[in-house]
């Protein structure tokens, strides 16, 4: 066994919590392919399928389809196929053999519920699941409902021929249509569960809390990017990702990190036994630290940028809230913005946004709250713009702004080349070299 999987286990062992997150690469290995067009399709769906021309579980589950009765036939067929009689098999076993004894809390995306009927307690669904009902109408007034008794009779009916209007669901507080709560014009994410995700997170946020990825994609911004922000934002924390063939770790967390490029249940079984052959990668070397010194530098170079600023943790796992003051006298300079963020005025004079885009274009962006004087609340900053801020001296003397951020970022600090931003902006040559850094 490589010493790899060994620091993989001792970092289980250590933890004081644990974040599993699973995506779409958890259910196929479950059996539950949901962009496949296969045999097993016709086998779940049957006639439907070259009614409606279904091109697989995902396309039947979005469908338009002309009446309510095909429609609640879709959703009951794949029900009864793949949740009522659902069995939890080996990965499930063996994920709560590699959980232990810890706290944890599961993130996932998935839609097929397989996570609660396996009895893991501590989830939440972002994306809502396929045996949860949602009013049609009132959405975020009336509760949501649990349909799995309901479905599994609408299948019964489905198959003997029987099913008529009166058997599809209706909201209990004021009777109208049910819809499946999945992402959708009416989808709502259950309040109980992203109130236990976030009491979690309270607690654990700034303990030894190590992620445990399964299947997810390396672009997957749902789940991936903010959980990988959240190990960027905690030294303490640490991040395991299970994903054959696709890994994506940023160096911000890389010496904090492991990758298995394997099956997901051959990841388990390594983790479990310390047996076994995997392909792995990680962690890397720390990078190296700053002397306080350079620490020093660093931040009184910092402040040519960000004149006063104070950083908060933000609403969303992962991310930073940076509160900057400015004031008349001293503007920020020019820099890249290397992710992307919003910009919000909090509170002081308005503030004047000189926004420099790649592609050739300069915006003044005014933040205030006078609409009459073509201010802005707040906006969006696209990656790899360069930006600078001054305060409108009026009344107060300053203002201050939030910019959110991830907490993964490397905070570096990166300065545009002024000479060549003046010939790509001639029209602003004075504003550049008033608000620019000397390279």
């Amino acid at each position: 066994m490589t010493n790899t999987v060994k620091t993989a286990q001792q970092w289980l062992s250590d933890a004081d919590s644990l974040l599993v997150t699973a995506s779409n690469g958890f259910s196929i290995s479950e059996g539950l392919n949901l962009f496949a067009k296969d045999s097993k399709l016709s086998t779940v769906l049957g006639d439907l399928v070259e009614k409606y021309n279904l091109p697989n579980l995902l396309g039947a589950l979005n469908y338009n389809y002309p009446n309510e009765l095909d429609k609640w036939r879709v959703y009951a067929r794949i029900a009864e196929y793949y949740n009522y009689n659902y069995y939890p098999g080996e990965l499930m076993d063996k994920l709560r053999q590699v959980i232990g004894n810890k706290p944890y809390f599961i993130w996932t995306s998935n839609i097929d519920h397989h996570f609660a009927l396996a009895e893991f307690d501590h989830l939440l669904e972002v994306e809502g699941n396929c045996q949860t009902g949602i009013c049609s109408k009132h959405p975020k007034e009336h509760p949501l409902v649990d349909l799995k008794s309901t479905l599994h009779e609408i299948y019964k009916k489905d198959q003997t021929g029987t099913l008529t209007e009166d058997d599809l669901p209706t909201c209990a507080t004021c009777g109208e249509k049910l819809s499946l709560n999945i992402p959708g014009p009416v989808f709502s994410m259950d309040q109980t569960q992203v109130n236990g995700f976030e009491n979690f997170l309270n607690n654990y946020q700034d303990k030894k809390i190590l992620v445990l990825e399964l299947g997810i994609g390396p672009q997957n911004r749902m789940i991936k990017a903010p959980s990988m922000q959240l190990v960027a934002g905690n030294k303490s924390s640490r991040y395991i990702t299970i994903n054959k063939g696709q890994l994506n770790i940023p160096s911000v967390i890389a010496d904090r990190s492991i990758g298995f490029s394997s099956t997901i249940i051959e990841a388990f079984n390594a983790l479990i036994s310390g047996k076994g052959e995997v392909e792995t990668q990680g962690p890397a070397k720390p990078a190296p630290q700053l002397s306080p010194e350079d620490q020093q530098r660093q931040e009184k170079i910092f402040k040519n940028f960000y004149p006063s600023y104070s950083v908060n943790k933000g609403y969303r796992p992962g991310e930073l809230v940076m509160y900057t003051t400015i004031d008349h006298e001293h503007p920020s300079h020019l820099h890249m913005v290397k992710y992307g963020k919003s910009l919000m005025y909090s509170y002081g004079d308005p503030v004047n946004v000189h926004y420099f885009t790649q592609d050739g274009h300069y915006h003044l962006v005014k933040l205030g709250l006078n609409k009459d004087n073509d201010e802005v609340h707040g906006f969006y900053v696209e990656p790899n713009s360069f930006i600078a801020m001054e305060s409108v001296k009026r009344a107060t003397g300053f203002s201050q702004i939030s910019v959110t951020l991830p907490s993964s970022s490397s905070n570096e600090i990166l300065i545009p080349k002024k000479e060549q931003l003046k010939k790509m902006f001639p029209q602003q040559q004075a504003l550049i070299e008033r608000l620019s850094a000397d390279n």
